[in-house]
């Protein structure tokens, strides 16, 4: 059988052509037709993820359909890039920032339509850091109602809370970077301050989204008022020295499903290069941290958290120890990179929702690498035109057994569009 030269397009041309012949022409389904299509999988469960804006949502879904789980995604945007999975069934929803009332109804409403098919609809976030207080305004209990949950969403949510975080792991002994509340008390009469230092929101992501960035440093009190005016009086913050780890990319990834404070697996990563500074990972490394594995099966439990999480570890170099940054009540991009190394956490998730046991847990694989090209390739390109970085430098780390964050020959129409989105 002759094989054909361009593997790559003749996968995104069969997907186009199934997907047309399946249930849809490219475009959102409406009314009846999700329905009609729900009513056709050959699956008891459906997840419901309520955004599908880019790679950690696609990353889900792509989780999902490795167990042959078809996922409900909703999305304002009726180009949302995991709209093109083939393991999605994209609808429209109303704007979950402009109108989360009505965002939430429309959820409410979508979990009961998969209801009357005879299906039982999963509810699964995407981008937790925006959906939770609205999610907690509109009432967890009456979605409790429609959908199955395998979320502790109360205590997520209490979680966003960074300076929270802070003290919970110093009850269960975990060591953090020393962090302050940048309250009002703190500004008018300041601490002996370890600087350098960094400024974060104490919870949510409206700075990020303001700005562009999660951290500001500074250098000197002076800098630290400049950077609070700058955020104003309204936006509440944490101060937290920074931590070195003398150049070195010793940041550690570790993704789990909990039950009860029970993890049924743990996922580890190695942070390789970010698309900016304290930005998104863009390349990263499967391998082992023990360490960092009984300091996460610690802190857990003391939260008797139930969910999925991430945690994020840094080496520090002056204290020789892992210090843990902090807790993502959400699973990650990176994520991608666990599924291909035997760890689908998301099929653990949902498990649970089915009140099914996990499997015995598979070894991890380590050594494949996680790579968001185009992303990773931008910062390189920057970085090169600042000298801060040579051709060599970038392309020391990279090998071929990687998984894309975007790309996927298995399900490559997304890819495909992202590349003329441009979104990296």
């Amino acid at each position: 059988m002759i094989t054909s030269p361009y593997p790559y397009f003749q996968a995104l041309s069969k997907e186009i052509t199934q997907m047309q012949v399946d249930y849809r022409n490219m475009h959102p389904l409406e009314g009846d037709q999700i329905n009609t299509t729900i009513s056709g999988l050959r699956q008891k469960y459906v997840p419901l993820l309520t955004d599908g804006a880019f790679a950690n949502q696609l990353a889900i879904v792509r989780g999902h359909g490795k167990e042959d789980f078809m996922t409900v995604v909703l999305d304002p945007n009726p180009r949302a890039l995991v709209f093109y999975s083939r393991f999605a069934i994209p609808v429209v929803s109303p704007d979950y920032k402009e109108e989360p009332e009505r965002f939430w109804t429309f959820v409410l409403e979508t979990g009961q339509k998969i209801r009357e098919t005879g299906k039982i609809p999963v509810l699964t976030l995407g981008d937790a850091e925006w959906l939770l207080d609205s999610m907690i305004e509109f009432g967890i209990e009456r979605l409790k109602e429609v959908f199955a949950v395998n979320q502790d969403y109360e205590l997520q949510w209490k979680l966003q809370d960074k300076y929270l975080q802070c003290q919970k792991a110093a009850e269960s002994g975990l060591l953090m970077p020393q962090t302050w509340l940048g309250n009002e008390a703190f500004f008018k009469s300041p601490p002996d301050l370890p600087y350098p230092v960094l400024v974060k929101e104490r919870r949510g992501k409206k700075v990020f989204r303001d700005t562009g960035k999660q951290a500001f440093e500074a250098q000197s009190w002076e800098q630290l008022l400049q950077i609070k005016e700058k955020l104003g009086v309204d936006t509440e913050v944490i101060v937290q020295e920074k931590i070195t780890d003398n150049g070195s990319e010793n940041m550690y990834s570790i993704g789990a499903f909990c039950r009860k404070g029970v993890p049924d697996a743990f996922f580890t990563s190695r942070r390789l290069r970010a698309t900016r500074e304290y930005g998104s990972t863009a390349l990263s490394v499967s391998e082992p941290c023990p360490e960092g594995i009984e300091a996460a099966t610690k802190y857990l439990k003391h939260l008797q958290y139930h969910g999925s999480c991430e945690l994020e570890f840094i080496f520090d170099s002056k204290r020789e120890q892992l210090l843990l940054l902090e807790l993502n009540s959400r699973l990650y991009k990176t994520q991608s990179l666990a599924t291909h190394c035997g760890i689908n956490l998301n099929y653990l998730a949902l498990l649970d929702a089915m009140n099914k046991p996990a499997p015995p847990l598979p070894v991890q694989m380590y050594g494949p690498k996680w790579w968001l090209a185009w992303g990773d390739l931008a910062a390189g390109i920057r970085k090169m035109t600042k000298n801060e970085m040579t051709f060599r430098d970038f392309m020391e780390p990279l090998s071929f057994d990687f998984v894309n964050g975007i790309d996927d020959m298995d399900d490559p129409l997304p890819g495909f569009v992202n590349l003329f989105d441009g979104k990296y």
